[in-house]
């Protein structure tokens, strides 16, 4: 027989008894359930073992069973909306910049259909014109206040305190 602290002992050397083990690596080791287990099957006790613990599972064994309240049956299931993408809503005016036409690009960047870039720089809480970008014919005018700019579809024209940037659609030329 071999012991929890693995001593052999041979056959009628030893003797059962009731008392605890004095043994410390048996009294440590006794409550270790892999170490026991181990035991059990390097003694061909294994199949005791496995019967025992199969009798231990079978008897706490859950019971697995679907019980329904009767209030289940009446509760309908709650039908939520369908959710919706928030609308993308533009302001008619940004600052200095009319809105109408432009699509925003990003961080207070818009183009227009015509391929016109504006570039608004935020100044306090206002946006104020910064800069346009456009590859094709641009034309500059004297006004009274300044300078007019028309490049593509859109129109930078001079107020009284900064400009007013916006689509100005062409009409027919003469």
């Amino acid at each position: 027989m071999t012991t929890l602290c693995n001593q052999t002992l041979g056959d009628g050397s030893y003797t059962a008894v009731d008392s605890e083990p004095d043994c410390a690596n048996c009294i440590r080791r006794s409550k270790d359930q892999a170490r026991i287990s181990g035991a059990f099957f390097a003694q061909e006790e294994g199949s005791e073992l496995l019967r025992l613990s199969l009798e231990q599972a079978r008897s706490r064994k859950p019971n697995l069973r679907v019980i329904r309240s009767p209030a289940h049956d009446r509760d309908k299931p709650v039908e939520w909306p369908a959710p919706k993408a928030p609308e993308e809503t533009t302001p008619d005016e940004l600052g200095e910049l009319i809105t109408r036409g432009f699509k925003p690009s990003g961080e207070g960047v818009w183009r227009s259909p015509g391929g016109v870039i504006v570039r608004m720089r935020k100044h306090g809480r206002d946006w104020r014109f910064a800069e346009l970008l456009f590859e094709g014919e641009v034309v500059a005018s004297r006004v009274e206040a300044g300078m007019r700019i028309r490049a593509g579809d859109v129109e930078v024209t001079p107020t009284e305190d900064g400009f007013e940037v916006r689509i100005k659609l062409q009409g027919p030329r003469r």
